[in-house]
């Protein structure tokens, strides 16, 4: 399994207690946003990101600091969402990515996590495509910071992208058509085995967020069979799906805390 060319789908469990989950984001953000202290005056509809890292806010919602979360421009919730990824470099590689120092070089890693930490810990030795981008780490550890966090909240200035990205919300239609999704299928080609580490595809309970990531690579298992390893603390119902999708029965569950 940790060959040379093995070829890793990286989920948040490969970044587990490092960046919080998309679920556990909402405090973060929450926090950042409340310590500015000035808000805006007219509420917005929820974009998809703020479905996703917010969730839903009742227009009779008692609690204002709640309510006001309603009010956040995008230019403040695409920054502070980012912020809610982000981990000072310390130059200790974690465990979480130490692991990697061992297994067979050159691994591909796809990585779904927008923290860059797999780039970042790992790209001196194998081959990393971050498949829907990184945060900007440039704003988010620049002096400047809280000056571009006050100008995103107040008067939704938006703090440009360095680098392209899709934060946490569906993947679009044409993902699977980006450069990086090319690269993966170059580098599937040298693989001998497939292992999906705390990576389930943005599963929720009304489907999946990366749908077009889950199309994408069922349809290269399916041309190019690999044996398959799902890892992660419940990796049994994924494992079954794939089983079914590409019609193979080298697909394995591996259950992992």
């Amino acid at each position: 399994m940790c060959q040379p060319r093995t070829f890793y789908l990286l989920g948040a469990g490969a970044s587990y207690g490092l960046v919080p989950v998309t679920e556990d984001m909402r405090s973060i953000i929450e926090s950042e946003y409340h310590s500015v202290g000035v808000y805006p005056t007219t509420p917005l509809p929820p974009s998809p990101l703020f479905k996703r890292v917010i969730g839903e806010i009742f227009p009779f919602e008692q609690d204002i600091q709640k309510l006001i979360l309603a009010y956040m421009s995008p230019a403040a919730l695409d920054l502070l969402t980012q912020r809610a990824l982000w981990i000072p470099n310390n130059n200790v590689i974690p465990p979480q990515y130490a692991v990697f120092e061992v297994v067979g070089s050159p691994a591909t890693l796809c990585n779904f996590n927008l923290d860059g930490l797999a780039s970042l810990h790992c790209g001196h030795r194998h081959s990393v495509i971050e498949m829907h981008g990184r945060i900007d780490r440039p704003w988010l550890e620049h002096p400047n910071y809280r000056e571009l966090r006050d100008a995103a909240v107040i008067y939704g200035i938006q703090t440009p992208h360095l680098t392209p990205k899709l934060l946490p919300q569906p993947e679009p239609a044409d993902t699977a058509s980006h450069l990086s999704y090319m690269r993966a299928k170059q580098l599937f080609h040298f693989s001998h085995t497939v292992i999906i580490l705390g990576y389930s595809f943005g599963q929720r309970s009304d489907g999946f967020d990366d749908t077009q990531s889950l199309e994408f690579f069922v349809s290269l298992m399916k041309r190019y069979p690999r044996p398959v390893f799902v890892v992660s603390p419940t990796p049994h119902d994924l494992a079954e799906m794939l089983r079914d999708k590409i019609s193979s029965h080298h697909v394995y569950g591996i259950s992992l805390r």
